[in-house]
C-alpha cells in the first residue's frame, strides 16, 4: 500500500479505503445491565492533497440524564515511506480531544501525526453505549473508493432488530451462524447470533450539486430496536407499524403530553394575541406572527422537546419541536385544526416510508387546516413568511400525526421564488469603465435567503455582489430586511470595467448576477436533480451606448419554453440605448435522472447566454 500511487479502479481518488471493519457486540454487568459496544478499525491510503482531510477523524457519542456513551481504546498509527524505508509514527493521546455539539452529542477527534501524500494511515476505536436503541448502523460508502468494508453484529435474544439495506440488492459477503460459546445472564442460557455483512470494491460517491443528501442514495446499513424480551420473560414491542409510533409520541413528555401542558397555560397567551375577527387563515397568521417575534429557536433540530412546557414559556427559547409544538398547541386551542407533520431534514435523508423507524426523522412542523386550503408551518425562521417553509424541510414527504389513520403530505409549497434585477450602465469619459446602477427584487425563498444573509452579515453580503473586477461606488439600500412578507430589496452602484479589443467596448449587462459555469458537471447522473424548490431570475438592464460607437448586433434573440425551463432574452437597440432583457425559469422542483442531460445542456445555454458581452463598435 506505501508503493501505491493511484487505485487502479478509481484513477481520480484523492484517497482510498483499504479496509474498514466494524464489530458490534453485547457486555452485561450485574449492576448496569447491558451495553453495546462498538469497535471499529479503518486503514487508508492518501493519494493527493485534497485527500489530507481523511487523516482527520471525527467520532460522535451520545449523552442524557439516562447514561452516557464512551469512547476508548484510541490508536492510530502512520506509515511513510523515506528512502525506501517504513516510517511509522503513533498517534499520542495528548492530540486526542473533546469538542461539545450539543447538551446531547459531542464528538472525540484526532488528527492522524504526519500525514503526507502517499501516507497510509490506520486507527482503531470503540464505543461503548447504554442505550440498546442506538445500535451502530454502518455505511459501505463514502466519498473515496472503498476496497473491503465489512460489519460483524453479535446479537442476543433479549433485543431484537430490525435492519434495512440502502443502496445495493444484496452483499458481496454473507454469513449468519451461531457462537459455539455458551453465555449466562441469571438463569439465562443464551449463544450470540452473528452476521456479517460485506462489499468489495465500492466504489465513490461523488454528490453534485442539487441532491438532498448523500444518505439517501449511499449503499448502508440501518438498525432499529424492534423487540425487547426482558429477564423476566415479559414481551416489549418496540414500535413496529406507523399507527403505533405516533401513539408513542403522542404519550411522550417530549411530544404530546408537552402540547397538552402547553394548552393549559395557553388562555392569557391567547388573551393578547387580537383573534376577535378575520377567518382562520388571518387568525393563524397572527398567532404564527407572535410566536416568530416572541419566541426564540435555539438553532436545534429536534422532533423532540429539550425544555419543558414551563421551562419554555420561561425562557421563550428552545428547539425547533419547543416551538413548533407550542405553535400546534396554541392554534388547536384557538379553534383552528393543526396536526404536527414528522418529517427528515434534507440534510438527513428521506424517509422510507414502509420502515416505521424513528431515528429516521429528526424535525416537526405543523400542518393547519383553513377555511380555503391546508397550510405547513415552521415557526423557527423570523423571516421566513405565513405559509413558506425553510429550505432545510422541504424533502420528499412528512408523517401528518393523527391518531384516526396514516397519513402523508408532501413536503413543499407555493410560494413563488423570484430574483428580479433591473440597472442602467453608462460609460464614464474615456470609455475603459462604466458604472452600473442596480436593483435587485426578491421573492420567496430567494428572498429568505438574501434577508438571512444579510442579518448574518451585512457586509459580506454585499461583496458577494460584486465579481473581483467591480469596485463599488456606494451603498445605495437594502429595505424590507425585516419584513418577511415583502420583498426583499437591494439597490447598488458600482464601476465596471470595460475591455477594450481595437476598437470594439465589451461590457458584462449582468456583472455578478449569473452563474458563470454549469454546476452539472457529470457526464450522466444516477439520481434526481433536486432544486428544492421552482425559482426564475429575470433581468433588464439599460446600457447607454457613448457617443461614436455603435451596437454590433452579434445576438440573435433566444426563447426556449418547454416543460423543463423557460429562457428568454432578447437586446432592443432604442435610439442611443440598449435595452438586455432576459429570464430563466426552473419549471420543476425536482427533475428525474433521465431528463438530466436536456437539464445540463439548458444550464450551459443560460451560462452562455447570460454571460455573454456587449460589443459596441467605433463608428
Amino acid at each position: 500500500a506505501l508503493n501505491m500511487t493511484t487505485y487502479d479502479k478509481d484513477k481520480i481518488a484523492e484517497a482510498v479505503v483499504i479496509y474498514d471493519l466494524g464489530n458490534t457486540f453485547f457486555t452485561y454487568a450485574y449492576e448496569a445491565g447491558f451495553e453495546i459496544v462498538f469497535e471499529r478499525t479503518t486503514k487508508v491510503k492518501i493519494l493527493s492533497t485534497a485527500g489530507l482531510p481523511y487523516g482527520e477523524v471525527e467520532i460522535p457519542y451520545f449523552r442524557s440524564d439516562d447514561g452516557r456513551e464512551k469512547v476508548y481504546e484510541i490508536d492510530g498509527y502512520t506509515y511513510n515511506l523515506d528512502n525506501n524505508q517504513a516510517q511509522i509514527s503513533r498517534l499520542e493521546p495528548e492530540n486526542v480531544y473533546v469538542e461539545k455539539v450539543n447538551e446531547n452529542w459531542s464528538l472525540m477527534k484526532f488528527a492522524m501525526p504526519d500525514v503526507k501524500v502517499g501516507s497510509v494511515i490506520e486507527y482503531r476505536y470503540k464505543v461503548s453505549s447504554p442505550f440498546y436503541f442506538n445500535f451502530q448502523d454502518w455505511t459501505f460508502q463514502g466519498k473515496i473508493p472503498e476496497i473491503y468494508s465489512e460489519y460483524t453484529v453479535r446479537m442476543i435474544p433479549f433485543y431484537e432488530y430490525s435492519y434495512i439495506l440502502q443502496g445495493a440488492a444484496k452483499f458481496d459477503y454473507y454469513i449468519n451462524r451461531k457462537d459455539n460459546l455458551k453465555k449466562n445472564v441469571g438463569l439465562a442460557e443464551y449463544v450470540d447470533n452473528i452476521f456479517t455483512f460485506g462489499m468489495k470494491n465500492v466504489p465513490a460517491f461523488r454528490d453534485e450539486d442539487y441532491i438532498t443528501s448523500m444518505n439517501d442514495y449511499i449503499m448502508k446499513l440501518d438498525f432499529q430496536l424492534a423487540v425487547v424480551h426482558h429477564l423476566n420473560g415479559s414481551v416489549e414491542n418496540i414500535v413496529t407499524t406507523w399507527p403505533m409510533l405516533i401513539e408513542d409520541l403522542m404519550k411522550d413528555n417530549e411530544f404530546g403530553l408537552y402540547m397538552k401542558s402547553i394548552a393549559k397555560n395557553s388562555g392569557d397567551i391567547l388573551a393578547s394575541i387580537d383573534l376577535s375577527s378575520g377567518n382562520n387563515r388571518e387568525r393563524a397568521e397572527k398567532i404564527f406572527k407572535y410566536i416568530k417575534g416572541n419566541y426564540n429557536w435555539d438553532g436545534r433540530q429536534s422532533k423532540k422537546t429539550s425544555k419543558t412546557a414551563k421551562e419554555f414559556l420561561k425562557t421563550k427559547t428552545g428547539n425547533a419541536a419547543n416551538i413548533n409544538l407550542f405553535l400546534c398547541s396554541m392554534l388547536n386551542q384557538a379553534g383552528i385544526q393543526a396536526s404536527p407533520v414528522l418529517l427528515s431534514t434534507r440534510d438527513h435523508g428521506k424517509i422510507p416510508k414502509e420502515y416505521p423507524f424513528q431515528q429516521f426523522m429528526n424535525y416537526v412542523i405543523v400542518l393547519v387546516k383553513t377555511d380555503s386550503s391546508d397550510i405547513m408551518l415552521d415557526a423557527t425562521e423570523p423571516l421566513s413568511p405565513f405559509g413558506m417553509l425553510p429550505a432545510r424541510c422541504i424533502n420528499d414527504m412528512g408523517l401528518i400525526v393523527s391518531k384516526d389513520k396514516t397519513e402523508w403530505i408532501a413536503l413543499k409549497d407555493q410560494v413563488e421564488s423570484e430574483v428580479s434585477d433591473s440597472g442602467f450602465i453608462s460609460f464614464n469619459e474615456t470609455l475603459d469603465s462604466a458604472t452600473i446602477d442596480y436593483n435587485l427584487r426578491a421573492t420567496g425563498h430567494k428572498g429568505l435567503d438574501y434577508r438571512s444573509s444579510y442579518q448574518d452579515d451585512p457586509e459580506e453580503f454585499k461583496k458577494g455582489f460584486y465579481t473581483n473586477e467591480m469596485a463599488v461606488k456606494k451603498e445605495i439600500s437594502v429595505t424590507n430586511e425585516h419584513a418577511a412578507d415583502l420583498p426583499f430589496v437591494h439597490s447598488y452602484s458600482a464601476t465596471l470595467p470595460v475591455e477594450t479589443v481595437g476598437d470594439k467596448l465589451l461590457v458584462n449587462p449582468f456583472p455578478g448576477l449569473v452563474p458563470v459555469e454549469n454546476p452539472l458537471k457529470l457526464p450522466f447522473r444516477s439520481y434526481p436533480v433536486d432544486m428544492v424548490y421552482k425559482n426564475k431570475h429575470s433581468f433588464y438592464t439599460t446600457l447607454s451606448i457613448p457617443e461614436g460607437y455603435n451596437y454590433l448586433d452579434q445576438a440573435s434573440a433566444v426563447s426556449v419554453d418547454n416543460n423543463l425551463v423557460n429562457i428568454q432574452y432578447r437586446i432592443d437597440n432604442k435610439e442611443n440605448k440598449l435595452v438586455i432583457s432576459g429570464s430563466y425559469e426552473f419549471k420543476k422542483a425536482v427533475y428525474m435522472k433521465h431528463e438530466y442531460y436536456d437539464l445540463k445542456s439548458f444550464i450551459t445555454k443560460i451560462v452562455e447566454t447570460f454571460n455573454d458581452k456587449i460589443v459596441l463598435v467605433k463608428i
